[in-house]
């Protein structure tokens, strides 16, 4: 296979992470098949003392390696802010019970180069010269949680061929949910069918080829779930059984979760789990989650601000921090219901006006990226050193751009901001969007006087269902990449794109982002997503991202392996990792 041209296909080409790009995140995934027989075992530590790191690819990345011989047992406890609400894995907007050890990925991306790993798939193709039919073997020994209805029964390609149609929104009809509410049906696009053609046999047919089918099966939130659970429902999670390292055996709401250790999932992936239960418990404030981790009650903290580093490595020397420029990114994203918006220019004199290394400075200090449209985690996206360099996002050229900015608002009707009044929406149960929101009102008082900025904090409850709905003039808000550049850019701002907050609707979006999708030749795909970012700067502005995020892991010093799920693509989806870490004997 030609380095530049990924629609030349033998009927068992092989995928492989070494030549997909600057992080290697699988380019374009339709490269053919991975053969093979499945995971390996994660467990064993490698023999470098604590405090060495191995480079992201790319990003900076810290990520100690534990010494000591893995030791089975154990309780690995972790604190909440509240417990999930959603429970159907195709239709929530975040992290729900599937998450958290309960059941897998049908494929899974590499956490540092993204590069695509077999996993409840050990192999996948293309079975045509057209790129139309996909063919997925799926692993003989795979067992649901042993609780009625289910039974312990084996988990076949029937199970992942309902999820498929499922994700896609096939089934919206029949369940009388609005196709819009399958939040992650870009992951799978083109879907027509998917069939069990034998026990361990999945074929996908597609309308139109989908350069990221098999990348948009690695995306974190569309762990899998039993065919059977349309039919038992999503209110009661100990109802619920995956395929997963750990069973739930008890859920009470804002108070605790436990977990017990499948027996069988060792048969999936050897030597695994090694903690015989995993529990959550709810933490709901940060100085009470530090305060439990110093206390030995947690065994893991995500701290997003510097301060909260210092304060643990202070108290708790022992701690090991994993840290890196993450998949997740911060934005504020204007609706273009709200009249103001509807004008371009407003967008990007906004977008202008913005200071982002003060927002980012001020509530993360160092440690995050800069970000224009386009994650820099894909092999495709602006790199934060290109980034910084942009109109708006460089701090050398703040004073010029505001003074552009206001001119370019006054041209559009709405001098020094006169006349628009914003309001906007964000969680004030999380202190990230307190932080920025706070931010944004003090700089746009000072670049644009006449402009009112309103907070309307909502709980968390209170921000799900207007942020679906788009009603809202901005909103500020935080999403997580997906495993490939075309899915992201079309989930985000394709007119139907399931992510699409701000209703945006733009012809030249949506034609772009589906000639890229159906583009099997990498360089020409890669000049389609070139043409998105610039365009999205010059003539889009449909979201002003504030940065990639950084990720700040703490974890206690006696726990071995965490290092092997380290990376930017790890993002929220670690606890789904649970089985392969573990206590170590030193």
């Amino acid at each position: 296979m030609s380095a530049s041209f990924i629609g030349e296909y033998s009927r068992r080409s092989v995928l492989r992470g070494a030549g997909v790009g600057a992080l290697g995140l699988a380019g374009a995934a339709l490269l053919g098949c991975r053969a093979g027989g499945g995971s390996t075992a994660g467990g064993a530590p490698e023999s470098a003392k604590v405090a060495a790191a191995k480079g992201g690819v790319g990003l900076p990345m810290t990520a100690p390696v534990v010494q000591g011989k893995p030791r089975y047992g154990g309780v690995w406890t972790v604190p909440l802010l509240s417990t999930p609400v959603q429970f159907d894995s195709h239709t929530a907007l975040g992290g729900i019970i599937w998450h958290k050890g309960v059941s897998e990925r049908t494929l899974e991306p590499d956490p540092v180069t993204g590069a695509v790993r077999p996993h409840v798939a050990t192999s996948w193709e293309i079975a045509d010269k057209e790129g139309l039919t996909l063919l997925f073997k799926i692993h003989p020994k795979l067992y649901l949680h042993n609780i009625a209805p289910f039974n312990g029964r084996q988990f076949t390609a029937a199970d992942v061929a309902w999820n498929m149609e499922r994700i896609g929104g096939l089934y919206a009809d029949r369940l009388k949910i609005p196709k819009s509410g399958f939040q992650r049906a870009t992951m799978v696009q083109n879907i027509v069918k998917a069939e069990a053609v034998d026990p361990l046999t999945v074929k996908v047919t597609l309308s139109r080829p989908n350069s990221a089918f098999f990348n948009g099966l690695m995306e974190n939130r569309v762990p899998l779930m039993p065919k059977e659970m349309d039919d038992i429902g999503f209110s009661d999670p100990l109802k619920m059984a995956g395929i997963g390292a750990y069973q739930v055996t008890e859920w009470v709401k804002d108070q605790k979760t436990a977990f017990k250790k499948n027996p069988r999932y060792a048969e999936f992936r050897p030597g695994e789990p090694y903690f015989d239960e995993f529990r959550e418990i709810v933490v709901p404030d940060t100085a009470a989650q530090q305060a439990a981790f110093i206390s030995g009650q947690t065994q893991y903290l995500s701290g997003e601000t510097q301060q909260s580093i210092d304060l643990i490595r202070k108290q708790k020397p022992d701690a090991n921090l994993y840290a890196w420029v993450d998949g997740n990114w911060d934005y504020f994203r204007p609706s273009l219901d709200f009249g103001p918006f509807k004008d371009f220019r407003v967008r990007k004199a906004m977008s202008l006006a913005i200071d982002y290394q003060a927002i980012n400075d001020g509530y993360y200090g160092p440690g995050w990226g800069y970000q224009a449209s386009l994650s820099p985690g894909f092999p495709e996206g602006w790199q934060p050193d290109k980034v910084k360099t942009l109109p708006g996002y460089n701090p050398s050229t703040k004073t010029a751009d505001r003074a552009e900015a206001q001119k370019m608002m006054a041209a559009a009707g709405f001098p020094n901001g006169k006349g628009i009044t914003i309001g906007v929406l964000f969680n004030r149960t999380s202190d990230y969007a307190v932080s920025h929101v706070t931010f944004l009102q003090g700089q746009m008082a000072n670049v644009f006087p006449e402009m009112k900025i309103e907070q309307r904090g909502v709980d968390s409850a209170g921000f799900t269902a207007p942020l679906a709905e788009g009603k809202f003039d901005l909103v500020d808000y935080t999403n997580t990449v997906v495993p490939d550049a075309v899915l992201e850019m079309t989930s985000q701002y394709h007119s139907q794109g399931s992510r699409n907050y701000g209703h945006g609707n733009f012809p030249a979006i949506d034609t772009l982002v589906e000639k890229a999708l159906g583009e099997l030749n990498r360089d020409a795909r890669t000049k389609l997503l070139e043409e998105f970012q610039q365009r999205f700067h010059d003539e889009w502005m449909l979201s002003f991202v504030l940065n990639a995020r950084p990720a700040r892991r703490i974890v206690a010093g006696n726990v071995g392996g965490y290092d092997k799920v380290a990376g930017f693509w790890n993002q929220y989806s670690s606890n789904a990792q649970v089985g392969r870490w573990y206590y170590v004997e030193k």
